[in-house]
């Protein structure tokens, strides 16, 4: 309960106390992860210089951010989504959410737990009829997210990079609130990003991976 409590703390931190979030502290671990990955990308583009405003997808003041709980098209309307708009300056608008699929090179469609990506892929795919998945090169950040209380197998190190080959994002991350020397050495071997201990109270950890959230910004704004 502890670690869900800290997750609940840092996630309303960012969202700010006029904006409650759906998740409670007896919400699921790996739910309540997304959202806390989620709000350390929003601060990573704050800190890069960007204004971030949320918003949901029937709302552009939405009275409560509701955070998916299992994977969705952008436009589902199943309940109403929240968001994050990411605006840099002269540069396009973009967007962050979670748990949303994406379409990849091969047209199969993957579940990404947080991604960034350009505004107007997003609305193209709300403002079409019937169920359309973003395309993946549009996609800045994508982060496959890991909260276990026990170890990991290989297997999710390998399904990442079955993802990555599929999923052409800018940056892809790997990220788990454990270590586990076989993923980190296969992630490393094969060049892929990966962060681990990522919990509130692994400062350093956090402060790691909110650097590399800037980098892959910084690298938005020179490419665009």
């Amino acid at each position: 309960m502890p670690v869900r409590s800290d997750l609940l703390a840092d996630i309303q931190a960012i969202l700010g106390s006029a904006l409650p979030a759906s998740l409670t502290s007896t919400s699921a671990a790996n739910d309540l992860y997304e959202a806390y990955l989620f709000s350390l990308v929003c601060q990573a583009a704050r800190d890069e210089g960007a204004t971030v405003k949320f918003r949901s997808i029937m709302s552009i003041n939405p009275i409560i951010f509701i955070f998916r709980t299992s994977p969705g098209y952008i436009s589902s309307r199943y309940a109403d989504y929240g968001y994050a708009i990411i605006d840099f300056t002269n540069k396009p608008t973009l967007e962050a959410h979670v748990g949303v699929r994406v379409s990849g090179a091969s047209q199969v469609l993957h579940e990404c737990d947080i991604c960034v990506l350009l505004g107007d892929e997003s609305d193209l795919c709300r403002n079409t009829g019937g169920s359309i998945a973003p395309r993946a090169a549009k996609v800045i950040i994508s982060i496959e997210a890991k909260f276990y209380d026990s170890s990991l197998g290989l297997g999710l190190g390998r399904s990442f990079l079955g993802f990555t080959m599929d999923v052409s994002a800018d940056k892809a991350f790997f990220v788990v609130n454990r270590t586990s020397g076989s993923i980190e050495k296969l992630l490393s071997h094969k060049k892929r990003l990966w962060e681990h201990n990522i919990q509130p109270q692994n400062t350093m950890d956090i402060n790691r991976l909110k650097f590399a959230f800037q980098t892959a910004f910084k690298d938005f704004k020179a490419k665009y």
